[in-house]
């Protein structure tokens, strides 16, 4: 990948959180009052229990540093215009997965910085250098927080064309998703073919286990099942084009898509591979 395309990633991410905010309107919010306990338990999940389960397969796993760390990284992130259409289609209770993932989305500027030094400077202290949660906190804002923000501003504004355009608009965010998928798959082509297996199995164990925990909490806190499946997509289905814009981030990687983007680039293609049969299984159940 050239210094001019990896400068492009970043506007690639703005836009596709633009268009998640161009999905999100304030009557999506009142989802937190009509239903506050599945609110709290999808934020739970998302923010605290997402990061632990990856760390606990990778503690076990114990993967070469750089896989680690983008492991880490990818749980790190919030879910995206994704698992909102997931949760559609497994006829799950949208507003609650929209709202879930503007909250966390919005989150992220203060969340993300935090645990990336953390795992930072675990996994990856044989790097030179070190990372910056203030830069880092700086970037989230102006690729997530704010272009969310200008998207919801552009529905309030110009609800109509919004509308009107949103499969347009979210259809330039899928091309851009795979496009930045294939790049951080091309720019470590190597390193994939000698670690696929073993990390396909880490990421596939992360996904099940993330879908097989949310649903048992769900269903131990008594929510109901159409509240249950969209925790279980939300908590399950992160944002990779996330990690993998951050990665040459982090890395201060000028060309080329760093080992860190590796991960996330796998989780990508896998995240569909693993829910799609689930959702499918989920989605008619009562």
């Amino acid at each position: 990948m050239s210094g001019t395309a990896l400068a492009l990633l970043p506007l690639a991410l703005a836009y596709i959180m633009f268009t998640l905010g161009t999905g999100l309107k304030p009557s999506d919010f009142k989802v937190i009052i009509n239903h506050p306990k599945a609110f709290v338990v999808g934020l739970i999940n998302q923010v605290i229990f997402v990061p632990l389960i990856a760390l606990a397969v990778v503690l076990v796993m114990a993967p070469p540093p750089e896989i680690a760390f983008g492991i880490m990284l990818i749980s790190f992130c919030p879910g995206g215009v994704t698992s909102n259409m997931l949760t559609y289609y497994a006829k799950g209770n949208v507003a609650l997965s929209v709202a879930l993932t503007g909250v966390v989305s919005l989150l992220s500027v203060v969340t993300l910085p935090i645990l990336i030094t953390l795992a930072f400077n675990h996994f990856m202290q044989d790097q030179t250098g070190s990372i910056s949660a203030v830069k880092i906190g700086a970037v989230m804002f102006l690729l997530t927080t704010l272009p969310v923000t200008l998207g919801m501003l552009a529905r309030y504004k110009f609800t109509d064309f919004m509308v009107r355009r949103s499969s347009i608009l979210n259809g330039l965010a899928s091309i851009f998703f795979v496009l930045i998928v294939f790049a951080a798959i091309a720019s470590n082509w190597e390193l994939l073919k000698s670690q696929l297996t073993s990390m396909g199995l880490e990421l596939v164990l992360i996904i099940m286990a993330l879908f097989i925990f949310s649903i048992l909490t769900a269903k131990l806190l008594k929510l109901s099942w159409f509240d249950t499946k969209t925790i279980s997509i939300e908590t399950s289905i992160q944002n990779s084009t996330t990690a993998i814009t951050l990665a040459p981030i982090i890395m201060g990687t000028a060309v080329g898509l760093p080992a860190i983007a590796l991960p996330a680039a796998v989780y990508g293609v896998l995240m569909y591979v693993i829910a799609l049969p689930v959702i499918a299984l989920i989605r008619n159940k009562n």
